[in-house]
């Protein structure tokens, strides 16, 4: 489905391209919660690495079923791009869930079982992205799959390994021994969808909604412990601000002071090592002053904050051609 759309890209310069994004961006329809103005750390980081990625991502793939535009469906489809690293990710993060509710349930996760579901996992999203068909009720589009020119940094082998390897070490982590070692109802929330808190005082727009998906969340005698699991570089950028991002979350949800509100990294890659963000958790006040920042700069982005449209010439492309290496929208730049 997604190779038929995609085609259309070839048939139409990027000027043709651009021009019939901005008249779909820059229309003037009432707005609902799915295309009000939100925000995230994610939303940030996209925003701050490339303009033009932003604008396709949270502008141009939006409402793609009413616009039935070859041009908006085309660019949906890049937006659902995911290199096969972020996959294991995403299937290490399923089989977490598995395991914790496995502990809420008073059961013990037996560590093959589990190996063998995540493997499972893990080939049914990449035959699922091969045959261009859904995986339950996710659409998976690996990275090599829309360019077999990039091949991913692991085979298939490879790859099929290291998911073991990281199964088992998510059982063996500290952070996974901390869930044991507490009641089941101390689990409130695990990696739970679309989870969010309204920000009041948001620049220009009063109120936004803030999203903030905590991986674990445990609340035992008066304290939260929130879990991020990491597979990958526990150094990366964001990963302080996601941090202050989930304890302004968990502050506004549960009511408890910022020293109450504990974000531990489990570093999946390094062993099972629990650790503190780099640099350490920022304060509420820092949190809200960084949401406070990035919502100013996204919003002087925009043509009409009332309707959130915006004109792509606000929104250029990178100088910066590493950046588009491993980026879904590059065709959608002429970068491929």
């Amino acid at each position: 489905m997604w190779l038929d759309d995609l085609s259309y890209l070839d048939q139409i310069t990027l000027s043709e391209l651009e021009q019939a994004l901005d008249y779909h961006t820059r229309e003037k329809i009432k707005t609902d919660r799915y295309t009000e103005f939100s925000w995230s750390v994610t939303r940030h980081q996209t925003f701050t690495r490339c303009r033009r990625q932003y604008y396709l991502n949270y502008y141009a793939s939006r409402r793609v079923r009413e616009a039935n535009d070859k041009a908006v469906s085309a660019i949906w489809w890049l937006k659902q791009v995911t290199p096969l690293e972020s996959w294991i990710g995403t299937v290490i993060h399923q089989v977490a869930r598995d395991a914790i509710q496995s502990h809420c349930h008073r059961q013990q996760a037996d560590p093959e079982e589990l190996a063998q579901r995540a493997i499972t996992i893990f080939r049914e999203g990449v035959q699922a992205s091969r045959r261009g068909a859904k995986y339950g009720d996710r659409w998976v589009v690996l990275f090599h799959h829309v360019y077999p020119g990039d091949l991913p940094s692991l085979d298939r082998n490879v790859a099929e390994q290291v998911v073991v390897d990281l199964t088992h070490t998510l059982l063996e982590s500290e952070a996974y021994g901390l869930i044991k070692s507490l009641p089941a109802q101390a689990v409130r929330e695990i990696d739970e969808p679309f989870q969010e808190f309204e920000m009041r005082d948001a620049p220009l727009l009063g109120r936004v909604r803030v999203f903030a998906i905590p991986d674990v969340l445990l609340y035992h005698n008066g304290q939260i412990h929130i879990i991020d699991w990491k597979t990958g570089d526990t150094e990366a950028a964001g990963i302080r601000e996601q941090a202050g991002v989930y304890r302004l979350y968990a502050h506004h949800r549960y009511k408890l002071p910022e020293e109450a509100i504990r974000v531990v990294i489990a570093d999946l890659g390094q062993d099972g090592q629990s650790t503190e963000p780099p640099g350490r958790t920022p304060s509420l006040d820092e949190a809200k002053t960084f949401i406070h920042t990035s919502i100013q700069a996204m919003i002087e982005q925009m043509d009409d904050l009332e309707y959130n449209t915006a004109t792509i010439r606000n929104f250029p492309m990178t100088d910066d051609l590493s950046i588009c290496r491993w980026c879904g929208f590059k065709r959608a730049c002429w970068r491929s």
